[in-house]
């Protein structure tokens, strides 16, 4: 792609414009996007105005959404209203979200009437919405039409739709009644009417439905498109298989970044101010070392303990670092578990004797190695048992913690990827520890 760009500058140093735009041309739309955001504003623009029409749209909507936002800033008022009004809804509708309002504002005004409400309009509905990533562009055919009436439709409208492989019969007051794939209406007989090749029973998602149970309902029912109606089963828009691509991919980011103690950041790594980035990571950071003091305190409590069998002291990082990483394990599962649907809260009882179970066939193979571990170090047969009886407990605490925590944030609202990496790993360690020095106090009878 860099040597494809560096001939296409070397055209233009040499006015070739015409040789240029061509190359140009000839590469693919996803290639060109990546390319132009290496060029400096000036250039990025001349690049563009030398791209086809639809092509150049369809670019645009590749582009990253500050990519976007820096060549609408470069470009005329003219382009600026050709590029927005000929954006595909859904594409427009996530550069609109995520400009700034006064942009936003400017934009929608050089609009089309029609297309400023339509705007406006999905705009309006819930964030990370059906409604949000919904296009209003499909094919819609009504049930007495033939099959050679219908193909004639599609052939008609075509262009200006997002996919032609799905098609969605409504009724005179846009109800949603079936839905039938192009593939059916080619094979059927010219004279056969839609109603008798159509799907009454189709799968459908509403406008509030979140993005992620739009995904996992296409993924259950293997769709490339889904309807989407409003409370009154009107149909009002579809999702097609690339948006939930890129929904997927805007979870996944998500739930790591959670999952890592981090607030979500929404541009790439190297785009991101500093202080932006340590923001975003100061307050579980802030946190862990609020948590953390009772750790400290702990220690403390158990002080004499530790003064009688200094030994104790040598398996503390082992004990905190295997219920830690026992817990973000049980998590990391439970939560892909409920993000895929496979796990609700009536499998409560199961998932804990699953993970019960889990946890004493590790904490007896660890335990295993910790006794021989403490062995090696002399320290005693002991504090080896103590050790062995505390590494089956804080596995066991990790499992049960890290497969009950994401439950209980679900059941509060709250997305269950907070409950796992720094917040799972700090609670194990505070109360591992309790555990592990009330065993030792016990067997040891200090």
């Amino acid at each position: 792609m860099k040597e494809w760009f560096d001939r296409i500058g070397l055209l233009l140093n040499n006015k070739a414009f015409p040789e240029a735009k061509e190359y140009l041309s000839a590469m693919e739309p996803v290639d060109i996007a990546e390319g132009m955001e290496d060029l400096s504003s000036s250039q990025m623009v001349l690049y563009f105005r030398l791209l086809p029409k639809d092509l150049a749209i369809e670019v645009f909507e590749l582009m990253r959404w500050d990519e976007q936002q820096r060549l609408i800033e470069h470009v005329t008022d003219r382009e600026v209203r050709e590029i927005i009004e000929d954006m595909s809804d859904d594409d427009r509708t996530v550069l609109l979200d995520e400009l700034p309002a006064k942009t936003v504002k400017k934009l929608l005004q050089q609009l089309s009437p029609d297309e400023r409400q339509l705007a406006n309009r999905l705009l309006n509905y819930p964030e990370d919405s059906a409604g949000r990533v919904m296009t209003p562009e499909f094919i819609d055919l009504k049930k007495g039409m033939t099959a050679e009436e219908a193909v004639a439709r599609i052939r008609s409208v075509a262009r200006k739709k997002e996919t032609i492989y799905t098609c969605f019969v409504i009724d005179e007051a846009r109800h949603l009644q079936g839905v039938v794939e192009l593939e059916d209406l080619i094979m059927a007989g010219s004279k056969t009417e839609v109603e008798s090749i159509m799907d009454d029973q189709p799968v459908y998602v509403t406008t509030t439905t979140d993005q992620e149970g739009v995904a996992r309902v296409m993924s259950r029912y293997d769709l490339h498109t889904i309807p989407v109606t409003d409370k009154e089963n009107r149909l009002v828009g579809i999702v097609t298989f690339d948006d939930v691509l890129d929904i997927l991919e805007d979870e996944a980011t998500e739930d790591f970044e959670r999952m890592a103690g981090i607030q979500p950041v929404d541009d790439s790594y190297l785009e991101v101010n500093l202080f932006t980035m340590a923001r975003k990571r100061f307050l579980w950071l802030v946190i862990c070392i609020v948590t953390e003091a009772f750790t400290s305190s702990v220690l403390k409590y158990y002080s004499p303990t530790i003064q009688t069998v200094v030994a104790l002291t040598y398996f503390i990082p082992l004990l905190i670092g295997t219920g830690g990483n026992a817990g973000t394990q049980a998590s990391t599962l439970m939560i892909r578990g409920m993000t895929v649907g496979d796990i609700t809260r009536k499998d409560i009882g199961r998932i804990i004797l699953r993970e019960t179970a889990s946890g004493l066939l590790l904490g007896c193979a660890l335990a295993v190695l910790g006794f021989a571990r403490a062995l090696m170090l002399d320290t005693g047969l002991d504090v080896a048992v103590v050790l062995t009886l505390a590494i089956v407990s804080v596995v066991l605490m990790g499992n049960l913690a890290g497969a009950m925590l994401p439950l209980i944030a679900r059941a509060l609202k709250l997305d269950p990827a907070i409950m796992s990496g720094p917040f799972i790993t700090t609670i194990v360690d505070v109360f591992g520890l309790i555990v592990y020095f009330e065993i030792a106090r016990r067997i040891l009878g200090s």
